[in-house]
Parts: structure tokens; C-alpha cells; sequence
């Protein structure tokens, strides 16, 4: 939607019309039911973003009387996906359950939606003012800028709090006159700027994608500003040292908090000189690990600072004056897994954090653990407690014993003197941990930890499965009365879904794997299908249509096509030589079992990678034991050659992981031994690469041009421009649909009779001859 975000009130934005037309309109044609296609995966309303986990599905009002509902869909009829907003009232749940006659469809007390941009989520971050009045949120602008609005509860209006001109990159807020936001540095639109005008550009430390397309890739950097509104007037944080602009970047992004008296705002930043003892004081899970704390200077005003090493400071808004709590550098840095989270007690007397190192250089080293903790600190005192210590994560996938992710910290509302740390458990449930000071001001666990899911007397929760798509439910924990709110996808029931079910096999070693299985509509046991094998991981609780993530990955589609689709977690190794094999062996044992069981053809399975799987998917067709008969990588790391040397030292320690070496000296020889890309003349499987963005085209362009110049079967699109994973509408169609087009042609020797696709087709059959000439030469040897 262009123009003002204000709605008056009582109008309510109808969402997705012509969508849903389109979907009633092919239900039509179709008869009473009609397969699942891509655009029907394009159109389903996911309950918040869990691709890229910007938007919560609900989030509640502090008072507990209110919560919002979010939800993600793309819209064909405008190329553009829509974040849909819908406020509802505790009073009107109750209500509902109190009367079984009344309709279950509820309408919210409020509702809108925006589709202002390409590319999605439109409305991140949403968070409810302290007085539960409203809720302020993240709104993309047309030119893809995130802009701070307020969605007033009683006018039912809303209306920016930041400039139109500027990339807010994180925020936190008291109320409409007092609050505090990071913008996107506006010295980096300036060097873009200069640089589309001048003669040459230094290109020493820059990526190779800010010299190909510097404006393209302006949402890369992370440079921030600080900017502060207290009592309605608003301050620019400056540098008391350069007397510029303060630079921080996204650790202390994520990490803002500002106090309850609007004056002081607790954040991080990056530490211009890394002490040579860090290293030793602050050391990461393993010795094996990727990221450790490097010493030596850091540019706190760089473009980039994703990797800096960043420490909990507290900055004065009236003074800008710096003071550093008693804390080592954030966890994160040294490979502790662990978001950076913040939160201010009521009286302003302590803050609470997550993911961080107490100071070990203050005091004796041997009495402080050397891994962070979630702390509570004494501001007055500048004392620091640690509530308890973060677990690490293995390369094998495993966890330390007790692992949890902690992923959100606070003090209670009306006590000061309890804080509550939310955690993720390593199956996945959530949870949290009461933690409360004594007398003497240590702080200790209150009581075991407990499900977050039952604090509610009502429980409001998104109701889904493998084969039921999600709905909106409330139920009543005393009556176990419960009724379906609100069915964002009603469509779905004319719809031929199929089955879906969990899938367990053993590969050689014994190890136990996991997928998801979907099979075709009216399945018959007595018949082996088609197989295609998707990675990159599987839940086994989510309606997800695409299988996983939605490029490159189609597993509804394919199986309504007839295909038997396998979506797998795959092995848990990491960043080892291992890693790779391991995942082949998790694909040849799952092909194997289904053939066995007679459900699979062996001589019908193709593969699909994305993003890291790519990798998987080319070793797969590499050195498996499974032959594919069509292969498709989407927008992804392959650890080729080329790859590596496009990469920056930030990422380039994982591919040497994997790998085993560098690709240099002695070290060329595991590269050519282990790297899918140096073993190309094996591979006899059709493969479609799909690069996303001009440096996308770019990392994708070895595995490709090595099968040209081999003159094996091989086909590259490239998307213009996208996110990852994509959330474009059009650039899923193609994303999407070139697998589902590639697989039928392929496996099933079947043509789409789009004309559109008549070129697609005429270039595929000359790679079949191509294929059926080298299987000829190969079969003659």
C-alpha cells in the first residue's frame, strides 16, 4: 500500500481480495478438488515469518488484555508479500468460549495490512508499548527502508516515529514520546554516492559485492547511528571522543534498552582495541571451533562491523557520555550460541543480560568461568552476578548436557527483585526460569523451569500439524473448552494435499535420521513413485507446503505432480571434513530403505539443495552410491574453488573446515580430493543451477561452468535480485517452479503445456540428447 499508513476508524482493509479470488476461481475449474500448485504455496498465510524470524506469530499486551496476530502471505496479484495485522481482546476469547453457539470465526477489534515493498517480511519487530495503549512495529517504505510506526489501540491510527529518510535498524521504546532507535549511517549512501561518480575506488578489504553493485547491496552494512526522543525532542547520540555521529552496529542494535527514567541506554559496542589476553580469558566452546577472539585493532566506524568483538556499555543521552559495565566481551564473538538480550528493572537499579563474559582480567581469572553467562547487573555498585552460564554446541550437532538457547531475558513487572530468562530447549520446547534475590543479594532459581505455554489462564496458541494447516485457537485450561478463532487458509479444504508423515531410517553407522515423507494424493502402497530428495532440515509439527524453506524447495507440489518427496534433517555434523559424507550417507540409506520397502524407484530420484545444502546436494552426485537423474541448487554455498575466493576472511574459516585446508600449497590436494566442484567429471545427473542477485550469480557460476566446459547436461537461471530465502512472489514462481518443471521433465519425462515454457522445454530436450550422448560414450567405454 502506498501513501499514509493512518486507517480512520471502523475501516478495515480487506486482505488479499483478488487473490483469494484467483483461488476460488481455479477451485472452480478445477471441479471440487484440485492439486496443490506453487502459486497455492505463494498464497498460504503462514502465522508470523518462520523463515527468517522477524515477525512473532502473537504477541501479547503486557496488561494481558490484548494480543496481536501476525501473518505472511505472498500476493501474485501485486508481486508483492503482505504482513497482515489482526488485534483481538482477551474479553472477546472468553466470550467466545463462554458460548459454543456463536460463530468461531471471530473478528478482531482491529485488523490491516501492508504490502509496501518487494521483498518481505513488510512489518517486523511489532512490540507493545509499557501501558499496553498500542504497539509500535517495523514497516518497510517502498524503497525497502524500515521505518518506526505506533498503532495506536484506542484511535485505531498509526503514524511514524521516525523520519521518512531513515533505515531504522533497531529500536526500543517507553511510550510515543520516549524512546530510542539506530539508524543506517548516512555516511554509507554517501561513499555509494562518490563512488558511482568517480574514476576509481579503493578496493583492498571490500567485499567483491560492494564494488559489483554498491546501491544493491547498501542492506549488507550495518553502521549505525543512535538516535534518542526523550520528552519528545530528538538527540543524536555523538562520539565524546570525535565528536561525529556514535557508530554502533547490530550486536548493540539488538541490544538497546533505555531505562525507566528515558536518560540512559544500555547497548554494545565495538571495542576499538582488542587486548592480546582476550584470546586466553575469553576462549570459545571448543578448540576446534570456527570464531575465536582475534587481538588487534577494529575500526568501530567501519561499514561492517557483523564480526566485531563488542562489549555491554552504558551511554548518557544528555551528556553522551560512555561508561562500561563490568563485563568481558559478548559470547557470541567467541562461538557461544547466544543472541544478545537486554532488560531494565523498574527502578532503574540493575539491568539483565544475556550471552556475555564477566570480566576475568578485574579479578583472579581462575575464579571467574571462562564462558559467559546471563547476568544481572548492579548499576550503582557495578557489580555483576551470573545467573547461569551458557552451554556450548558441538560440531557433531551435539550439545553439552542440559543444553538450552537462551533467547530472551526480564524483570518481572511489579518485583524488581525476579527476573525471568526464556530458553529454547535442544528438542525445541520453550521454556523459562525464575530467578530471585535474596537478602544478601544473590540471586538463585525459583523453582524448577516451567512452560512458558501455560502461564495464561486462557491459552491463545497457533493450532497446525504435518497435514492440518495452522488455525488460530484459544482454549480454556479449566473447562478444556476450545474453538478455532480464525482459518487465515479456508482455500486449503478444496485442496488435494496428500500425507504426510514422519520418517525414520538408520544410515551404516547406525545413526538415527529423520524426515518428513510426503506422498502424492489417492497414494497407493502397491506402487513405487518417483523420488525427490529435499534438504535442509524438517519439523515435525509445522504445516509447511514447500517442505522447508520456500526456494528451490516444492515438496506439496511435487507430490500433487506424483512425485514421493523426502524431506530430510539429515546428518547433525558441522564444519568438519565429515560434514559432507555424512550427509550423502543420510541420502543414500534413505533411498535405499524406501526402494526396499517398494515405495521408492530407484531409477527415478533426483535431489534438491539450497543455501548450505548445495553443498550436499552436489556431493551427493558426486560420490553417492544413489544415482540422481536430476539434480537442482538454489542459492547456496558449494565450497568450490571460486567460492572461496570470492569470500571474505569471515567466511572463509568455515570452507577450510570442511574442507580441511586452505586451497593452497599442501593444501590444494584436500580441495581436490573433498571439493564437489574439482570432481565434476563424475557427475552423470542433470543438474539446475539457480544464482540469486548479481553476486549471487556470481557464487553459483563454477558448478555451472564446469559442466559446460565438461559438455555434461547443465542448465543456470539467474534471479535478477532477491532476498534468501526468497520472498517475492514472482522470483518464488520461478524459484519454485523451475524445480517442480525440472523434476517432472526429468524423472517423469513430462512437459509443462504453458507456451510461455516452450523455450525452457527446447533448451531441456537438447540437454537430454546431450545426456542420452554421454550415457551412449560412457556405456561404449
Amino acid at each position: 500500500m502506498a501513501g499514509s499508513l493512518s486507517l480512520p476508524r471502523g475501516v478495515v482493509r480487506a486482505t488479499s481480495t483478488i487473490g483469494v479470488l484467483l483461488i476460488v476461481l481455479l477451485t472452480r475449474a478445477y471441479g471440487k478438488q484440485r492439486p496443490f500448485s506453487v502459486a497455492d504455496d505463494i498464497a498460504f498465510a503462514y502465522f508470523g515469518d518462520p523463515f527468517q524470524d522477524k515477525a512473532e506469530p502473537l504477541t501479547f499486551s503486557p496488561n494481558g488484555r490484548y494480543f496481536v496476530v501476525q501473518t505472511e502471505q505472498g500476493r501474485l496479484d501485486i508481486n508483492r508479500p503482505e504482513s497482515s495485522l489482526r488485534v483481538y481482546s482477551m474479553v472477546q476469547i472468553k466470550s467466545l468460549l463462554s458460548h459454543p453457539e456463536v460463530s468461531a470465526n471471530l473478528s478482531p477489534l482491529w485488523r490491516f495490512s501492508r504490502s509496501t515493498y518487494k521483498d518481505g517480511p513488510v512489518i517486523s519487530q511489532l512490540r507493545w508499548l509499557r501501558d499496553s495503549s498500542g504497539f509500535v512495529f517495523l514497516a518497510k517504505a517502498e524503497t525497502g527502508a524500515d521505518r518506526l510506526f505506533l498503532a495506536d489501540l484506542r484511535t485505531r491510527k498509526i503514524r511514524p516515529l521516525t523520519p521518512e529518510n531513515q533505515r531504522v535498524t533497531g529500536f526500543d521504546i517507553r511510550d510515543q514520546n520516549n524512546f530510542v532507535y539506530t539508524a543506517l549511517s548516512p555516511a554509507i549512501q554517501e561513499q555509494i554516492n562518490a563512488e558511482t561518480f568517480s574514476a576509481s575506488v579503493v578496493g583492498t578489504d571490500r567485499r567483491l559485492a560492494s564494488l559489483l553493485s554498491p546501491e544493491a547491496t547498501i542492506h549488507w552494512h550495518d553502521r549505525s547511528e543512535i538516535w534518542g526522543v526523550v520528552a519528545g525532542k530528538r538527540i543524536r547520540v555523538m562520539d565524546p571522543q570525535s565528536h561525529r555521529a556514535l557508530s554502533i552496529h547490530w550486536r548493540g542494535q539488538m541490544a538497546l534498552a533505555l531505562s525507566p527514567d528515558n536518560h540512559t541506554v544500555l547497548t554494545a559496542l565495538s571495542v576499538p582495541m582488542i587486548p592480546d589476553t582476550w584470546p586466553r580469558l575469553y576462549p570459545p566452546p571448543y578448540s576446534s571451533d570456527l570464531h575465536h577472539i582475534i587481538p588487534g585493532e577494529q575500526n568501530p566506524d567501519a561499514f561492517d562491523g557483523w564480526f566485531d568483538v563488542s562489549r555491554y556499555v552504558l551511554i548518557d543521552l544528555a551528556t553522551n557520555s560512555i561508561k562500561a559495565l563490568p563485563l568481558g566481551p559478548i559470547g557470541y564473538e567467541a562461538d557461544w550460541i547466544g543472541l544478545p538480550y537486554t532488560s531494565w528493572s523498574s527502578d532503574g537499579r540493575f539491568v539483565a543480560i544475556t550471552n556475555t563474559f564477566l570480566d576475568r582480567e578485574a579479578a583472579n581469572a581462575a575464579s571467574v568461568a571462562a564462558r559467559p553467562c546471563a547476568v544481572v547487573v548492579e548499576i550503582s555498585q557495578l557489580q555483576a552476578s551470573c545467573l547461569e552460564t551458557v552451554l556450548g554446541n558441538k560440531s557433531n550437532g551435539e550439545h553439552e548436557e542440559g543444553f538450552r538457547l537462551v533467547d530472551g531475558i526480564m524483570f518481572d513487572r511489579d518485583d524488581d527483585d525476579r527476573v525471568t530468562v526464556k530458553f529454547t530447549g535442544a528438542a525445541g520446547t520453550r521454556g523459562s526460569t525464575v530467578y530471585v534475590r535474596s537478602s544478601n543479594g544473590a540471586w538463585k532459581p525459583d523453582g524448577a523451569s516451567k512452560n512458558l505455554t501455560v502461564d495464561r489462564p486462557i491459552r491463545i496458541s497457533i493450532r497446525q500439524s504435518l497435514n492440518d494447516p495452522p488455525v488460530l485457537a484459544a482454549t480454556d485450561p479449566t473447562s478444556q473448552t476450545s474453538r478455532v478463532i480464525w482459518d487465515p487458509n479456508p482455500w486449503l479444504k478444496n485442496i488435494e494435499l496428500g500425507d504426510v508423515s514422519v520418517y525414520k531410517w538408520k544410515d551404516d553407522t547406525g545413526r538415527v535420521l529423520l524426515g518428513g515423507l510426503f506422498k502424492p494424493p489417492h497414494f497407493d502402497a502397491s506402487k513405487r513413485y518417483p523420488l525427490v530428495i529435499q534438504t535442509h532440515g524438517f519439523s515435525e509439527t509445522a504445516f509447511i507446503p514447500s517442505g522447508v524453506y520456500p526456494e528451490g524447495f516444492a515438496a506439496r507440489e511435487l507430490a500433487a505432480a506424483g512425485f514421493l518427496v523426502l524431506q530430510v534433517r539429515g546428518c547433525p555434523i558441522r564444519h568438519t571434513p565429515e560434514e559432507g559424507p555424512c550427509q550423502v550417507e543420510a541420502y543414500d540409506s534413505a533411498v535405499t530403505r524406501l526402494v526396499s520397502e517398494g515405495l521408492a524407484d530407484p531409477g527415478h530420484v533426483g535431489i534438491v539443495g539450497f543455501s548450505r545444502t548445495c553443498y550436499y546436494a552436489l556431493k551427493a552426485i558426486t560420490i553417492g552410491k544413489v544415482h540422481y537423474e536430476a539434480a537442482s541448487v538454489t542459492d547456496g554455498i558449494d565450497m568450490g574453488y571460486l567460492q572461496y575466493i570470492l569470500s571474505d576472511k569471515a567466511y572463509s574459516p568455515d570452507m577450510m573446515s570442511v574442507i580441511g585446508a586452505a586451497p593452497f600449497a599442501d593444501g590444494l590436494s584436500q580441495w581436490l580430493q573433498r571439493s564437489p566442484e574439482f570432481n565434476m567429471d563424475k557427475v552423470t545427473t542433470p543438474l539446475l543451477v539457480v544464482g540469486v542477485g548479481q553476486f549471487g550469480m556470481l557464487t553459483e557460476w563454477e558448478p555451472y561452468s564446469t559442466l559446460w566446459h565438461l559438455e555434461k547436461p547443465v542448465d543456470l537461471i539467474v534471479l535478477k535480485e532477491g532476498t534468501h530465502p526468497l520472498t517475492n512472489p514472482a522470483q518464488r514462481m520461478v524459484s519454485q517452479g523451475s524445480t517442480v518443471d525440472w523434476m517432472r521433465f526429468w524423472l517423469l519425462g513430462e512437459e509443462d503445456p504453458d507456451p510461455a515454457k516452450r523455450d525452457q522445454y527446447a533448451r531441456w530436450s537438447r540437454l537430454r540428447q546431450l545426456s542420452e550422448q554421454s550415457h551412449r560414450q560412457a556405456g561404449g567405454q
